[in-house]
């Protein structure tokens, strides 16, 4: 009976995994633990490791010490860059690198029941454009991340089946930026009219930032088929909430033109743009911010004394929405961004990890994990990304100071992406898309050192 559940799981695992495309560097971050991050994340069957309890706390009922914790701490680091076929120009991003932390308790109060604590960063996408690049229009600017702090409980059902609950508070935080233009016409101060005539446009930045602490859970179930096989479960909470947001002028006026949107201006519209946006209010998108749900199933093998392997499929919901660009009141009318940041899909993702204990004092880790896109090809932009994307990593552990010192290492590559929708020209009459092609690149890096000890 036994084997016939497992070669039925197996077989699904492996059909799953087999029909992913090959590979969107996404939003959230497989761990924020050494472990976990050579894991590629591919952990919510692993027995006995205190890092794993992250991703499913029924697996804090299976560690064999009594009180353990860990502390970790790294680099994250993302780059995308534009790349426009018309003139052979690449832009780069900047604001590329963000430090992550890690942290995670465990302490058996009863044969039966097991108490937890983990601190980690679900979520994080970051980057900033020049002021010249293509796609400033459609947003320059992103920093969306999440720092969660949850409290943990696992029951052991029987010596084989638990269960395991997470409750907490996830600080989420938000900030974007765009460029748009106004028309300036004769009499700044007054509305466009024809006796009021535009006689150029003036292109300034604008940004938003908002913040906000909002709930959230994690669910987990563990059964231990038999002494080398185990199944696990596992759900994340996603996040729905208005963040506020305030909305503020970026920087100085970038640039004054002519009515076509690309000659230089007349005498004097510099001045007259100058007045005008000392007139204009910021006024921010909407605020509504959301994030998937993830639920996860995986099974683990410990194939002998030393290899341990586990594979995971992983299904992310529908829903990632990120607050719409600020807009721009002027007495000449409102100007706002020609394009909203998609709507996310649901998609499904896959992956394996494996360890190697070598002796009694290091042990190996390797990890891979495939995702779908998270967006429609034709609606990808370069703040979020959404293609497809393949995340490799590896890691080390060593045995000292009574404890494991850990690294872990991931690296991450997104599908590369041609749209057309990118390049423009914005003048008096508004945005005019060129139908240029536009290559959209990104890929990313993840690392982390850590120390956990029992007591």
């Amino acid at each position: 009976m036994r084997q016939g559940i497992r070669a039925v799981m197996g077989a699904g695992l492996a059909m799953g995994l087999a029909g992913l495309p090959a590979a969107a560097q996404g939003v959230s971050l497989p761990a924020s633990d050494p472990v976990g991050i050579a894991r590629s994340g591919v952990q919510v069957a692993y027995g006995y490791s205190l890092e794993a309890a992250g991703a499913n706390p029924a697996l804090l009922a299976s560690l064999r010490d009594a009180r353990s914790a860990y502390l970790a701490a790294g680099l994250e680091l993302q780059s995308s860059q534009v790349s426009l076929e018309s003139n052979q120009k690449t832009w780069y991003s900047s604001d590329r690198n963000r430090g992550i932390a890690g942290f995670g308790a465990a302490f058996r109060v009863a044969p039966a029941l097991t108490l937890g604590l983990k601190l980690d960063t679900p979520f994080q996408r970051h980057g900033e454009f020049a002021p010249d690049a293509p796609n400033r229009f459609m947003g320059d600017r992103i920093d969306l991340s999440g720092h969660r702090l949850e409290a943990q409980a696992a029951w052991a059902l029987t010596p084989a089946i638990s269960v395991g609950v997470g409750l907490g508070a996830t600080r989420l935080s938000f900030e974007s930026g765009s460029a748009v233009r106004v028309g300036v016409p004769l009499d700044p101060t007054q509305p466009a009219s024809p006796a009021n005539p535009v006689n150029g446009v003036a292109e300034q930045g604008i940004g938003e930032t908002g913040t906000k602490t909002v709930p959230s859970y994690s669910l987990g179930f563990r059964w231990a088929i038999s002494p080398r096989w185990t199944l696990g479960l596992a759900h994340q909470s996603g996040y729905r909430t208005d963040l506020g947001l305030s909305a503020a002028l970026r920087g100085g006026l970038a640039g004054v033109y002519a009515n076509d949107g690309m000659s230089a201006a007349l005498l004097g519209t510099g001045t007259r743009a100058a007045t005008l946006l000392g007139l204009a209010t910021p006024v921010a998108g909407s605020g509504r911010l959301e994030l998937p749900s993830q639920t996860s199933i995986g099974m683990r093998q410990r194939v002998n004394s030393m290899i341990t392997w586990e594979g995971d499929l992983r299904w992310t919901a529908a829903g990632l929405q990120v607050p719409g660009f600020a807009q721009l009141d002027t007495p000449s009318g409102t100007a706002a961004s020609p394009a909203t940041v998609a709507r996310g899909k649901a998609h499904l993702g896959g992956g394996l990890s494996a360890e190697v204990e070598l002796g009694k004092d290091w042990t190996l880790r390797a990890g891979a994990f495939l995702d779908q896109a998270s967006v429609d090809e034709a609606q990808v932009d370069p703040l979020l990304g959404g293609t497809r994307q393949a995340t490799f990593s590896f890691g080390a552990g060593y045995r000292v100071w009574g404890g494991e010192l850990s690294i872990g290492y991931q690296y991450r590559q997104a599908k590369d992406q041609d749209v057309t929708t990118l390049d423009g020209v914005w003048s008096a009459a508004g945005f005019r898309a060129t139908g240029s092609r536009t290559r959209l690149e990104s890929m990313g890096h993840l690392l982390a050192i850590g120390f956990k000890r029992s007591f």
